[in-house]
């Protein structure tokens, strides 16, 4: 323990873990200038004033926004229709409103920024003409930011794309963790400031102004180099709670009276804690204030998965330190309420500290808060534009494309998706080595409701089909790959796809949930060029977190290509994304044996060669082949939820059978499946 530190019970929140008192910046010799006024609502230090004549205590609230995914407006542009999700300019009435009640504010931004709408595809491939800054960043410098941190997110489409769309922030992007590849073993230059330390001046509760340091730096997940692998030949990452504790201890002998940490990382206290989502370890850090989370979507405080003693999840207190995480898409605007104390001669520390997050969306029998009209006048170039370029017609099909029952029946979206991708890979490896072998692939349903909400699915209604439709069909920005796969990897890679769905029991009579609540409907890769059975009264091999769990687990049947068994020793390329392929599913250490192979890769978005097939093989019928089902349990009821607007495709004949429940308080509709 530091010496000036007092211990903490985890879940005392009223008195935090004090920090170390220092500042050699009263000494000459350790000034850091600072910044410009516009680049926070708190005061920069302009005069020096003598310090007050007692001690007083001062209150600050710090505010926070993470992945926001480019989302500006709280508009759907894959349905055309406003919405209520939340949405920047939401969160920007609740900054204003803040503003006006306190007197010390701070704000800042934990990444995944840049990437999320169509609005952001087409600005990164220059297709909306307009010019200027990203509106992204133009909306964030009128809001007066004090700080950012990149996502992981944020470098999808390149990192000059995304140095070049920052460079006009009037605030400071910050990340301690990434740098530029050095000579040899070394790391070279850092990709972004390590750290600033913001100059402010702030009110006390008496009304005296004192001059305040904060240090501020921002890490981001070491996986991020495997999931934009591209970026490998030009950087190097460093684990986050190292780095972190690094510039947190250089930030402190600088004399800050804060140190805040901008970190795109999770709370979470399984395995994956251990690398990729660190705010837990990153909160029992010496000399750390504050935490201000992101990347996985979660809300904090609030309940999370495995809980752990130094978990508040009432007051956000983790190790005896305040952690917010916002949620995204604006969701939410988080909030740290603290209290400072001034000792005497020796600067500022934390006496008391509270978390809690503010909805931009509406609750039962409220209405979402109004968007500010400043946000709206800055992004409405942009948004007309987008409107203009997404409602141009590309093809035509005849049935409707949804993903309302993906995840329990065959899906002619899906199917749709996986045909454009076989198509393309047929003619990408025709002539080679690759093209002897059977061709398979693989797609996931993106939009499934769920922890998203009720307008999270994809609806294509039949009639004609124009880039929203493409763009809600398949949403992300992810290039083209294929992996060369033995029927051993496959059944693994099967393994995981069936690991969504709880474990049934074959003998009860009552209904039971048929999906995991974290694991998520997107990592529900279906491979379509084979058939198989899933036997959901087994266990599952992955846990919730895709972490593998249970080797010997077997829900995987009669896994077949036309008619015969597919066998260990058999190989196969399959068509996927650089996402999947790069990152999630595909590390050593879950099983597969052996591990896929990368045969080819295009920089081609899997978006565009669905356009392209589209177009080509207009107009489409919705033609589902049977690729995978249930294996049958005798009649046991699983209960699952899905958006209201299936009821009208609920006479499919191809869907299992199936009752309807009604509404969730929540506004899903309630089905009944009988497996």
């Amino acid at each position: 323990m530091v010496e000036g530190q007092e211990f903490i019970r985890p879940n005392e929140l009223k008195t935090r873990k004090r920090s170390p008192i220092l500042n050699p910046h009263r000494q000459a010799g350790s000034h850091v200038a600072p910044q410009s006024p516009t680049e926070s609502h708190g005061q920069a230090v302009k005069h020096p004033e003598p310090p007050a004549s007692r001690p007083a205590d001062l209150a600050l609230t710090i505010m926070q926004t993470t992945d926001l995914h480019g989302k500006l407006r709280d508009f759907d542009y894959l349905s055309g229709k406003p919405c209520d999700t939340g949405g920047l300019a939401r969160v920007a009435t609740l900054v204003h409103e803040v503003r006006r009640d306190r007197p010390n504010t701070l704000l800042f931004d934990c990444g995944d920024t840049l990437q999320g709408t169509v609005t952001c595809d087409l600005i990164a491939r220059r297709e909306l003409g307009t010019t200027g800054a990203h509106p992204m960043i133009a909306a964030m410098n009128s809001l007066c930011y004090d700080a950012a941190a990149p996502g992981n997110h944020d470098f999808d489409y390149g990192a000059d794309f995304l140095f070049d769309s920052i460079a006009t922030a009037r605030f400071p992007f910050l990340c301690c963790n990434l740098h530029h590849i050095g000579p040899g073993a070394n790391p070279g230059p850092p990709a972004f400031d390590r750290h600033r330390i913001l100059e402010r001046r702030f009110r006390d509760m008496q009304g005296a102004m004192h001059d305040l340091r904060i240090g501020v730096t921002g890490c981001l997940p070491p996986q991020t180099l495997e999931w934009d692998h591209h970026l490998a030949a030009d950087f190097q990452i460093r684990e986050m709670v190292d780095a972190v504790r690094q510039e947190a201890a250089i930030m402190r002998s600088k004399g800050c009276d804060l140190v805040i940490i901008l970190a795109h990382s999770g709370l979470e206290t399984g395995d994956r804690a251990a690398t990729e989502n660190t705010v837990l370890q990153l909160a029992a850090l010496d000399g750390v204030d504050a935490v201000l989370g992101g990347h996985t979507h979660a809300r904090f405080p609030g309940p999370i998965g495995a809980m752990d003693p130094a978990i508040d999840v009432e007051t956000g207190m983790v190790h005896g330190t305040p952690v917010v995480m916002s949620g995204f898409w604006g969701s939410h605007l988080g909030l740290i309420e603290m209290t400072l104390e001034q000792v005497a001669g020796a600067g500022w520390r934390v006496k008391q500290a509270a978390s809690r997050l503010v909805a931009t969306t509406a609750a039962p029998a409220t209405r979402p808060v109004a968007e500010d009209h400043a946000i709206l006048s800055i992004t409405r170039p942009t948004h007309e534009a987008t409107l203009a370029r997404i409602r141009e017609p590309v093809g035509e099909t005849r049935g409707p494309l949804h993903s309302f029952f993906s995840l329990f029946a065959n899906d002619a979206a899906l199917q749709l998706v996986a045909r454009a991708q076989a198509a393309f890979l047929r003619e990408a490896i025709h002539g080679t080595e690759f093209a002897r072998l059977p061709l398979l692939s693989a797609a996931a349903p993106f939009k499934t409701g769920r922890r998203a909400g009720v307008d999270h699915f994809t609806h294509v209604p039949p009639g004609p089909v124009t880039l929203q439709g493409i763009a809600d069909l398949y949403i992300f920005p992810n290039p083209f790959c294929a992996l060369r796969v033995t029927g051993r990897a496959l059944r693994h890679w099967l393994e995981h796809s069936a690991s969504l769905f709880s474990r049934l029991d074959p003998g009860a009579l009552a209904p039971q949930p048929l999906l995991r609540d974290g694991f998520p409907g997107y990592k529900f890769d279906v491979i379509h060029g084979v058939s198989y059975e899933i036997d959901i009264s087994r266990p599952a091999r992955f846990d919730e977190n895709g972490i593998l769990s249970d080797h010997g687990a077997c829900r995987i049947r009669n896994l077949r290509r036309n008619g015969e068994r597919v066998t260990d020793d058999m190989e196969f390329v399959v068509a996927t994304n650089g996402f999947r392929a790069h990152g999630i599913g595909f590390p050593a250490e879950q099983g597969y044996d052996p591990v896929p192979e990368i045969v080819f890769e295009s920089p081609v978005w899997t978006r565009d060669i669905l356009h392209r097939h589209v177009t080509s093989q207009s107009p489409l019928d919705d033609e589902v082949a049977p690729t995978w089902t249930f294996r049958p349990l005798g009649g046991v009821l699983a209960t699952v939820a899905t958006s209201p607007k299936a009821r009208a495709y609920l006479d499919d004949p191809r869907l299992p059978p199936v009752a309807d429940l009604g509404d969730t308080p929540e506004g899903f509709m309630q089905l009944c499946l009988t497996i």
